[in-house]
């Protein structure tokens, strides 16, 4: 029988998965503002990215929370053995598996991020050489201060 502590631990675990999986979708817009170097596309995906990054941070509180009142660990949620022992059989099955389901979100943004950020380290990189084509590596002024 399912207590309330575990009905909401699975509920938020449910809602954070949802969470990051949309967070992924909003990566990917990243990636393709930052790959077309549509800046204000990108600040605007960033809204968005900050937005859902506090409804996730909010669901994790929460379910930190009552990892905490149930005397778990997230690293607790890693061990079959622990999960039986805490929700019987039926429940750590249901468990388990949505704890495996968000652990694949959070490595799928995680790895969204990584790709973000190598982007934007090639993207600055083309901007500065095309700067240094400009203005023959510093020789030339790009813009006239009398204009």
């Amino acid at each position: 029988m399912m207590n309330d502590k575990t009905k909401r631990l699975m509920e938020l675990t449910e809602q954070e998965t949802a969470e990051l999986d949309r967070m992924a979708v909003i990566l990917n817009a990243k990636h393709e503002a930052i790959s077309k170097l549509h800046s204000k596309m990108v600040q605007q995906i960033l809204v968005e990215e900050l937005e859902r990054l506090k409804r996730i941070q909010t669901i994790e509180k929460e379910r930190a929370m009552i990892l905490k009142d149930l005397s778990l660990s997230g690293k607790d949620l890693n061990d079959s053995v622990v999960i039986r022992k805490k929700f019987g059989e039926e429940d750590s099955k249901i468990v388990a598996s949505l704890h495996s389901n968000l652990k694949e979100s959070f490595a799928r943004v995680v790895s969204l991020n990584g790709i973000s950020r190598a982007l934007l380290r090639h993207s600055l990189a083309f901007i500065r050489q095309n700067i240094n084509i400009l203005t023959e590596g510093g020789k030339r002024k790009l813009i006239d201060r009398k204009a």
